[in-house]
């Protein structure tokens, strides 16, 4: 398949491919070469356990066109790479880069990959851990992005709040590597900022018979994706997330979705991270803890729950740990993190 790409200021296409210094970079475009119809890719666990899929590369090319129509992506314009490679939303920052004739602006990922930056930048992906680390430490420069999605873990209250200062128009994304990346976004800040994710063009919902989300994908090979997600359908198009169906608790015949508990609390916490979750209960079946990532405890965290929770979502018990363990895709991993607790 040829191809043709803008790096760092310097032309690439199939007759100088070995004069690229990145090797990743490289491999990539290898791949996207040769006579293979797809591309092999691990998924992340969003529609069951995590495995490794093939991609076509027409659905990929599809799916950066998506991308280019919903954000009005025109060629010339830049695109920052900042995400690892090995993963889907870096791969298809190359492939819109090549289909839709960005400029490709690539610096090794890192959790402030903008802190040398100068020139503006049109389109960027990051994860939230990347933009509190910008906030944090050079706030100023993430207003050289004009437009800014945030995937791969849900964007908490806190972050959102300090993204209504900054002028970037900031998304966050659902999506997973079976639908190619996002397939739906929420503005999160300025003058259409939502409570709901939006289907890209085309894209439409339905929940099935758990309320988890069936994505219709016309543009790609798979028309019909069905999740783990539970969701609530707002009309065809709009959803709200509630949580994972393999995380929700039981407890004493009450369903508690654990998510959506720490989105309602999450400004108690700052800058500590924490989640809910459960622990066998004889009586009970199962019995809601919270645990919190940080080497002291908060004060009068107890007392500020249950002005938040209902008394059946009050934590039975809080753990507190010097540090949460995470996948290799860098997201929180409960299970693993809380059998350290526990041990």
């Amino acid at each position: 398949m040829n191809w043709s790409i803008q790096i760092n200021g310097k032309h690439y296409d199939n007759e100088n491919l070995l004069s690229i210094d990145d090797s990743e970079i490289r491999a990539f475009l290898e791949e996207w070469e040769n006579e293979e119809p797809s591309i092999p890719v691990k998924t992340s666990g969003s529609t069951g356990k995590p495995k490794l899929i093939h991609l076509l590369k027409s659905d990929m090319i599809a799916s950066a066109k998506l991308t280019g129509d919903y954000f009005n992506l025109e060629n010339a314009q830049t695109a920052l790479l900042c995400l690892p490679l090995k993963y889907i939303a870096g791969k298809m920052m190359l492939v819109r880069a090549m289909v839709l004739g960005l400029d490709l602006i690539s610096v090794k990922p890192s959790s402030n990959p903008i802190i040398n930056c100068i020139q503006s930048i049109s389109f960027a992906a990051m994860t939230p851990m990347q933009v509190n680390t910008v906030l944090n430490q050079s706030p100023d420069k993430l207003n050289l992005i004009k437009q800014l999605i945030i995937g791969g873990a849900p964007v908490n209250s806190p972050l959102e709040s300090k993204l209504q200062e900054v002028k970037t128009h900031c998304y966050s994304t659902y999506g997973m590597t079976e639908s190619i990346t996002h397939i739906a976004v929420k503005k999160i800040n300025g003058k259409y900022k939502s409570k709901y994710f939006e289907a890209l063009p085309n894209i439409t919902f339905q929940p099935n018979k758990d309320d988890c989300l069936i994505i219709k994908t016309p543009h790609l090979s798979i028309s019909t994706i069905t999740t783990s997600d539970i969701i609530k359908i707002i009309d065809k198009q709009t959803f709200k997330w509630i949580g994972r169906i393999d995380n929700v608790i039981n407890s004493g015949g009450i369903k508690i979705h654990p998510e959506e508990l720490e989105t309602r609390v999450s400004n108690l916490f700052h800058n500590a991270r924490f989640f809910f979750s459960s622990l066998p209960d004889e009586l009970l079946g199962e019995r809601l803890i919270l645990v919190i990532e940080s080497q002291n405890n908060i004060s009068e965290l107890e007392s500020s729950l249950e002005k938040l929770l209902d008394t059946f979502e009050m934590p039975k018990t809080i753990y507190y740990t010097d540090s949460f363990l995470e996948t290799k895709t860098r997201k929180l991993d409960r299970i693993k993190t809380l059998q350290s607790v526990l041990n």
